[in-house]
């Protein structure tokens, strides 16, 4: 029979629990995950109305000041020995232009990382209203009678200081009014736990926040706008194709719902993207049930060092003949891009009689050809590495059909040039 204790100990864990005082595991994460909540509930700004409305106000009362009595800034009368205008605008410039300027630029501080997303299109109205009340504010000074030209351009120059400060990351702001999340979850995304290889292009969306903020500050953030809505998708889609290629095998099926997990995108993006390349004959491929398996690659941008990797591996399971083995032999000398003939012939040990130029075009075009360079006594054979890659089938084709006129009878396999594993 169990105690008296043990029984009261479990009823009164039943009765906290009844009565809210135990969080489940589960609420607790709902708690600590809730920040659309947390968004939805955010407290009305009202530091930032109040200040933004304020330099409202100072801006059309400033304007007001100037359009009626312009000879406040400008009365070349003397007091104290000491031009009007120097007090006038001293007094304007320290109780009025620094202030504005540091609170424009802390609230656009605020706007950016602070504020909740729901208020953002209040504050965006009245501080557009003071970006075109503070832009009006030079124009009953534009030109002015009876005025010193120093201070005119002081205090022209003064205004434009402020509409700058105004107008700092304002295409952020405008970019900001079209979504409903925060500027770290918008600009600063990090990547999703258990997908590492979205590291890849995740860290393109920081570098567009980065980006946002210092085109901002130095006021060319158009710049940062062509990046983010053009130039980092296209990066992003690139980046997203090479690691779907790169995760192919050459003649092995895979699973291409792992290499979707392994990514961190869908299985069907997977496929379209493998499905587009095919049709734009970048790739051959063969889709199965479950997978698909890397025939060929056509152009030599796919042709990345995992791939050619795999490829050697996959070419050392093969059982290759003497003129298979010449030609991966030939490939591998096309990195050098440019050897001297007499030393070509004599590393592909051609026949004397061979002639040079047969061989280039017995070879697809754009893989090979023969120049004499300026001030030199020697011809040089040029050769293209990505298209041999690319056409690595129709080069051992050439090989096979032409070897016995190219070279000597093979003796033996072990005498010929292999490839480097």
């Amino acid at each position: 029979m169990p105690s008296n204790d043990e029984e009261s100990i479990a009823s009164e864990k039943m009765r906290e629990l009844e009565n809210g005082k135990v969080v489940l595991p589960k609420q607790q994460n709902n708690e600590n995950n809730g920040d659309e909540k947390t968004l939805e509930k955010g407290k009305f700004p009202t530091y930032h109305l109040v200040s933004e409305l304020l330099l409202l106000i100072i801006s059309v009362v400033s304007f007001s000041i100037i359009l009626i009595r312009p000879d406040i800034f400008f009365d070349i009368s003397m007091i104290g020995g000491y031009p009007l205008p120097i007090y006038t605008i001293k007094l304007w410039v320290f109780i009025v232009a620094l202030p504005a300027t540091a609170i424009a630029l802390l609230n656009t501080y605020l706007y950016i990382f602070q504020l909740n997303p729901r208020y953002r299109s209040t504050i965006f109205i009245v501080r557009l209203l003071t970006i075109v009340s503070f832009a009006t504010l030079p124009i009953p000074l534009w030109r002015p009678e009876g005025f010193s030209y120093d201070l005119h351009g002081a205090l022209i120059a003064l205004v434009i200081v402020i509409i700058y400060s105004l107008a700092s990351n304002f295409v952020l702001r405008i970019f900001l009014l079209t979504n409903d999340k925060k500027v770290k979850h918008t600009l600063f995304k990090k990547a999703v736990a258990g997908s590492p290889s979205e590291l890849e292009w995740r860290k393109y969306h920081t570098l567009s926040g980065y980006l946002a903020i210092f085109t901002g500050v130095i006021g060319i953030q158009f710049l940062w706008l062509i990046y983010h809505t053009i130039i980092r998708p296209i990066i992003i889609k690139n980046v997203k194709r090479r690691l779907v290629v790169n995760s192919l095998n050459f003649e092995e099926e895979v699973n291409l719902t792992t290499v979707a997990l392994d990514l961190g995108i869908s299985l069907e993006e997977t496929i379209f993207i493998l499905k587009q390349l095919q049709l734009k004959r970048d790739l051959t491929i063969e889709f199965s049930r479950y997978g698909a398996k890397l025939i060929e690659i056509r152009k030599a941008k796919w042709f990345s060092l995992v791939l050619q990797e795999k490829y050697d591996n996959y070419l050392s399971k093969q059982k290759l003949s003497a003129f298979e083995l010449k030609a991966n032999y030939f490939i591998e000398l096309t990195e050098r891009e440019k050897v001297k003939l007499q030393d070509f012939r004599r590393l592909m040990g051609f026949n004397d009689d061979f002639p040079s130029e047969d061989f280039t075009l017995y070879l697809p075009p754009g893989i090979a050809w023969i120049r004499k360079p300026l001030f030199s006594n020697h011809h040089y054979i040029f050769l293209s590495h990505d298209q041999a890659l690319v056409r690595r089938d129709k080069i051992v084709k050439v090989f096979l059909e032409n070897g016995e006129k190219m070279f000597e009878k093979v003796k033996s396999a072990s005498k010929t040039p292999t490839s480097k594993k």
